[in-house]
């Protein structure tokens, strides 16, 4: 007898093989870019406190944070007034906020709650 080929019963059974390995693969993967979004969402974050220490290192007013002062009240301040190259964008859509917290420099993330800097 002579085979040159392979069994339907064959194809079937390399096929379900392949198919549990990618289901096992696949959830994997999405943890990996759940992990990379919030690490360049703390990145970010930190290019903007970044951005305001610096402002307030040009400008001569320390912990001016408390926003009665004509400190800037949102990232496109920042990028207006040169202290950014480009406003950053969030990976998951969501929107950055400059913060004044005890009077120092901080920023967070309307997405995911936890991503705050420092």
């Amino acid at each position: 007898m002579n085979r040159k080929g392979f069994t339907l019963i064959e194809l079937l059974i390399v096929i379900a093989i392949l198919g549990i390995l990618v289901s096992l693969i696949l959830p994997r993967f999405a943890d990996v870019r759940e992990d990379a979004n919030v690490k360049v969402c703390v990145a970010n974050l930190r290019g903007l406190v970044s951005a305001m220490n610096i402002y307030e290192v040009k400008e001569n007013v320390p912990g001016s944070w408390d926003w009665d002062t004509d400190a800037p009240n949102e990232a496109a301040d920042l990028e207006t007034w040169g202290y950014l190259a480009a406003e950053p964008s969030c990976p998951t859509g969501g929107t950055y906020d400059l913060l004044g917290v005890a009077g120092s420099a901080a920023a967070a993330c309307s997405e995911g709650g936890t991503h705050v800097w420092p």
